[in-house]
């Protein structure tokens, strides 16, 4: 694949969870418990049965919201406070990568199927939310989460993204499978590499262009090509 530099790119698209911040914080595991015990509570079951929900309400929809929301009619506002409702001490100013972001030419964005709220707390806590000209969240997507393809319908509409800019246009995932709908919009990909999402990128490597194992090797390779 031809090297990637600083201005290689019109719009620079982000993932938010375990992609802008390194996915061995662990942070993203107390999202995670948080989803198992909200389904305990919300359908008053057990941690074996909440664990086989949430596994058939992803591999069927995506993502687990949508699948509550469809076929238990759980409220995805009350859902989506509860299940980020920690706190981040993980988390600090990084000023290096504030600054591998600015060196970036054109525009960049957060795609995430997490909230709005959820993501500022994140980006904040960072010190990068100003480097963001916008963030989509799940319920701006009207809760159509990634991989579904008319999720990105509504981003390159949201972002401003024309036909003539999507060649120009890159988008950086943890998730492989994430990966597919965007290359095949014409976008290019790169994946952030983890073992937790290994099996779902040796079936979807083929939606890859590049792969790094976090955000800051990937931007130290950019400013290494300047």
């Amino acid at each position: 694949m031809k090297k990637i530099c600083s201005n290689s790119f019109e719009n620079w698209i982000f993932d938010l969870d375990n992609t802008v911040y390194d996915i061995k914080l662990g942070l993203f595991s107390k999202i995670s418990n948080r989803i198992t015990e909200y389904i305990i509570r919300a359908l008053s079951i057990t941690r074996d049965e909440a664990n086989l929900v949430r596994s058939a309400m992803y591999k069927k929809y995506g993502l687990t919201l949508t699948g509550l929301m469809r076929e238990y009619g759980i409220s995805p506002d009350e859902y989506l406070y509860y299940i980020h409702d920690v706190t981040h001490p993980e988390l600090k100013y990084d000023e290096q990568l504030k600054l591998k972001l600015n060196n970036l030419s054109g525009r960049k964005f957060i795609y995430t199927n997490a909230s709005q709220d959820h993501a500022k707390n994140i980006l904040s806590a960072m010190g990068i939310d100003s480097e963001f000209e916008k963030i989509l969240d799940i319920k701006a997507t009207g809760y159509l989460p990634k991989p579904d393809p008319k999720s990105y319908n509504i981003m390159l509409k949201s972002f401003d993204i024309s036909i003539n800019e999507i060649g120009n246009s890159i988008f950086i995932e943890d998730t492989a499978k994430n990966l597919k709908p965007a290359k095949l919009l014409g976008l290019k990909t790169v994946w952030i590499e983890n073992d937790f999402n290994l099996q779902d990128y040796r079936e979807h490597s083929g939606s890859v262009d590049y792969k790094y194992s976090d955000l800051n090797s990937f931007l130290n390779d950019i400013d290494s090509r300047n």
